[in-house]
């Protein structure tokens, strides 16, 4: 049997003889694992204990096949969660055999990947998840690297659309030149192994944040979770977009399956403090950051999602802490300095808001700051038409956050008919 069997929470290698449960390998003897692997490699049909006996005994080995052959279906049920009564994978036939009665997906074969460029891939990945902008751009390095060890090594090719992207996400360049490598690099991921989750996943990133797709979004998240439903990156991110499409409960279905997944990410235990403050449960966001802290103590993001929750909270003075220890963390982060200018105004800062905003207009001279930070600023000191031109100027470049300006902060403008119209442009809802 050639190829990767995947079903429900398993994956059953047929060439290394393997049987997972969401990543982790599960201990089989190889007589229930001959018989799991004839089972799922024709879904639907009978397969008779003679042939079971035939294929995995022989006809010239002397043993009991009947007490054998229970014995190993037995053990495969246990494995695998299973009830005779009301079988999940494994229906019984009396006197003729065994049907395999779960849906089956079959993927290619894994190739084996050169030790150097995993090394480098492995290294790519623990900076990408580091989320400050300096390990983005050497995440970039490393992926390169790996590709360059392996032309073909499908997810170096996922790990460099990630991070293309999350460099969009943070705005710290322009949208029309991290999008498209970003978009080739999945799409490369993806000829090489159309069974990729993580390279269905980023792409459903790119047409969430670039596209503005938000359907054709859902399809792509919806089908990579159908081919890992492990993968806590793929529930996490499709968390969000349920989340700025006010599916809030669904967003938090989502967040708690990317959780079971990956218990121990920040990245996903501060996604928890995005949610609930999209649904607009403040004391809730505050508290989920807070337990983020406690995973990593120094990411930025959590800082960062802290303040905007603290803001929201009416707590304008840890508010301005926690961003202001985001930006001491992270460096030059544009997303922090306009949230700060935005608490700042708010708390009756403004010399330091203006301050702020003069300080990311001068930047804007020779560096890319997206307008979605300006206007936030502009929008903390009241300043509705300058928030809503750069909108607008948001909405002509497909600048990255266009997405989430429904959000808590712009949604106060919800009785402006500029931004109402803006909204019914990107098909977002419009929420008090």
């Amino acid at each position: 049997m050639k190829g990767i069997f995947r079903f429900a929470d398993f994956e059953l290698d047929g060439r290394s003889r393997e049987l997972k449960k969401r990543g982790q390998r599960l201990r089989v003897q190889q007589q229930p694992l001959q018989i799991l692997a004839m089972l799922v490699a024709a879904p639907g049909d009978i397969v008779t204990r003679d042939e079971l006996r035939e294929r995995i005994w022989g006809t010239s080995t002397h043993v009991d096949f009947d007490r054998a052959i229970n014995k190993a279906i037995t053990r495969l049920r246990q494995l695998l969660g299973d009830d005779l009564a009301r079988p999940r994978f494994i229906e019984t036939l009396p006197k003729r055999g065994y049907r395999f009665v779960a849906d089956v997906t079959r993927l290619a074969s894994r190739r084996q990947i050169k030790d150097d460029a995993k090394e480098a891939y492995l290294k790519a990945r623990h900076f990408w998840n580091k989320r400050t902008p300096d390990d983005l751009k050497r995440s970039i390095e490393y992926f390169h690297r790996a590709i360059e060890r392996d032309p073909d090594y499908p997810l170096a090719w996922t790990g460099l659309a990630d991070a293309h992207t999350m460099i969009g996400i943070f705005g710290l360049r322009p949208p029309s030149e991290v999008f498209p490598p970003a978009k080739a690099a999945a799409e490369r991921a993806l000829a090489l192994d159309e069974s990729l989750a993580e390279g269905h996943t980023v792409l459903a990133e790119i047409q969430k944040l670039y596209d503005w797709n938000w359907d054709a979004a859902e399809r792509s998240y919806r089908h990579a979770l159908e081919l890992d439903p492990g993968y806590a990156v793929a529930h996490q991110w499709y968390a969000q977009l349920l989340s700025v499409l006010g599916r809030h409960d669904e967003a938090q279905a989502e967040m708690e399956a990317a959780r079971r997944c990956d218990p121990l990410s920040p990245a996903i235990a501060v996604f928890f403090s995005f949610i609930a403050c999209e649904a607009r449960r403040y004391d809730a966001a505050v508290a989920a950051a807070h337990d983020a802290l406690e995973l990593d103590a120094n990411a930025p993001l959590t800082h960062y999602v802290l303040g905007r929750a603290y803001a929201k909270a009416g707590d304008t003075a840890n508010a301005i802490a926690a961003l202001e220890k985001g930006i001491s963390l992270a460096g030059w982060f544009p997303a922090m300095e306009g949230a700060l200018g935005y608490v700042y105004a708010r708390a009756g800062a403004r010399p330091q808001a203006e301050q702020i905003l003069a300080r990311l207009r001068h930047r804007q001279l020779t560096q890319y700051v997206s307008p979605i930070d300006m206007a936030q600023v502009c929008l903390g000191l009241g300043d509705v038409d300058g928030t809503m031109a750069l909108l607008e100027e948001g909405y002509r470049s497909r600048a990255v956050r266009m997405m989430i300006i429904g959000d808590p902060f712009f949604s106060e403008l919800g009785s402006d008919a500029r931004y109402r119209d803006l909204m019914a442009r990107l098909h977002l809802p419009i929420r008090p």
